[in-house]
């Protein structure tokens, strides 16, 4: 696995596959192509996990395998496999802040869960530990949390 906290921001693409950040744009035209091609069926992934927080409100956080179009992804912007410990598969972390606003960390999980089981408090302190290694997810974090509550953000003047 990569040294947390050395990890670039994501490359984003839009749902016809053009690149929407620097980072995707600056990628190598292969790796970039390799990410637009699983474009559409990694924004289904994000979806659902979106329609995860709606049907369940109460819920803050969600943890789930990674989808292969996202670890496909993932791979093309580090430019190698992310996951390499034996008996562990890559899962993905969500926090959700406010609606329609996540974030989300791959994380090495066990390979014989599928993170179903888990529980709110333990998915807390999953996140935490995170953060702890990764202080740039807590500094993200940090600066969503104000952003959400400005003018226009959904949670301004109390949102949803």
């Amino acid at each position: 696995m990569t040294a947390p906290g050395n990890r670039p921001p994501p490359a984003s693409f839009d749902n016809t596959g053009r690149a929407t950040n620097t980072i995707a744009a600056a990628l190598p035209r292969q790796r970039r192509r390799v990410m637009q091609r699983v474009a559409a069926d990694a924004e289904r992934i994000t979806d659902a996990d979106r329609k995860f927080f709606e049907r369940f409100p109460h819920r803050t956080y969600r943890y789930r395998r990674a989808g292969h179009p996202e670890m496909v992804q993932l791979e093309a912007v580090y430019g190698a496999s992310i996951f390499t410990e034996v008996g562990t598969v890559p899962f993905i972390l969500i926090k959700n802040l406010a609606p329609g606003v996540r974030m989300r960390a791959f994380l090495p999980g066990p390979a014989d869960e599928d993170g179903s089981t888990a529980t709110e408090t333990e998915l807390a302190a999953l996140w935490h530990d995170h953060c702890r290694r990764c202080p740039s997810v807590a500094e993200r974090e940090a600066q969503l949390q104000v952003a959400i509550r400005l003018p226009g953000g959904p949670l301004f003047e109390g949102g949803v």
